[in-house]
């Protein structure tokens, strides 16, 4: 029993330390005390996903995501999920709980020999989901028209406070009220089914319209590159350009005359020069 307890610690560690190794500065590790019988259990590791491209129309910077194990005996499913920062902490519980059970599933459909926890797997999970997750209760989503890091005009989401309007309401029922939503239960469906299947739709459509958000900006971008190059295309000759043209054509123009015909023939002036004339021979001198 102990050589099987030591090697399921070393598979852990082994499968911690890959996790650190991926990611290296986003990952924080914790463990138990020295003292702690069940050293070093519970393992805790913590990434602070930050905000992917495909999910800048959301108002947050980084989701933190934290994966707790608290004994080795996969088969009992003894992990927990947990979410940190500054969102709302009805809403970090809420994705804390999503993720913990979609973590569980994982784990039971799970076969072959040794154990795989999985840690990896989770914490790329919440990368990809980082949208689904954030937007997963539509009381704290608040969207508004914003602009992109291209400066174009987008639909923008951010994270709120859920509004206390429902608490409210509950204050305010009376007896009679409770009685007929205990009635209504019996109905086919219930009203928490109706609310869940509601809430359902109000994510997928907040999803989709991220997704075609997404997709208009893109298009956008594209098309502000593609008009970029006509532009160049069609530019006249730079500054540049211009006055290595001039450069050359005075090149050109150097060493060569600029009148076709040669200078004009003069009678040579003896007197002018200075010459006299021999009386004997006539020749100058």
């Amino acid at each position: 029993w102990r050589t099987t307890e030591m090697a399921d610690k070393k598979e852990l560690q082994q499968q911690v330390v890959a996790v650190k190794t991926r990611w290296s500065d986003q990952v924080r590790l914790s463990k138990a005390s020295p003292d702690s019988p069940s050293y070093p259990l519970p393992v805790g590791i913590q990434r602070t996903i930050p905000r992917p491209e495909g999910a800048s129309a959301i108002d947050v910077d980084d989701l933190v995501v934290k994966l707790w194990i608290d004994a080795l005996q996969v088969e009992e499913l003894p992990v927990r999920a947990e979410v940190l920062g500054e969102l709302p902490a009805e809403l970090r519980r809420i994705i804390g709980t999503r993720m913990q059970t979609t973590w569980k599933k994982a784990l039971m459909k799970q076969s072959g020999p040794g154990t795989n926890w999985m840690i990896d797997i989770m914490l790329a999970y919440a990368e990809e989901h980082f949208s689904d997750l954030l937007l997963i209760d539509s009381r704290f989503v608040d969207q508004y028209e914003g602009v992109d890091e291209g400066g174009m005009t987008c639909r923008r989401y951010s994270i709120q406070e859920a509004p206390l309007e429902e608490e409210e309401d509950e204050d305010g029922e009376d007896d009679d009220d409770d009685d007929d939503n205990e009635e209504s239960e019996d109905d086919e469906g219930g009203p928490s089914e109706l609310a869940s299947e509601e809430e359902r739709l109000r994510r997928i459509k907040l999803a989709e319209e991220a997704e075609a958000d997404r997709v208009w900006r893109e298009e956008r971008r594209r098309e502000a590159e593609k008009l970029g190059e006509t532009v160049r295309e069609a530019q006249p000759v730079s500054k540049k350009q211009q006055q290595a043209l001039i450069k050359e054509k005075q090149e050109k123009r150097q060493g060569h005359r600029l009148r076709k015909t040669g200078s004009k023939a003069n009678k040579f002036d003896a007197e002018a020069a200075g010459k006299k004339a021999n009386k004997k021979n006539g020749l100058l001198h």
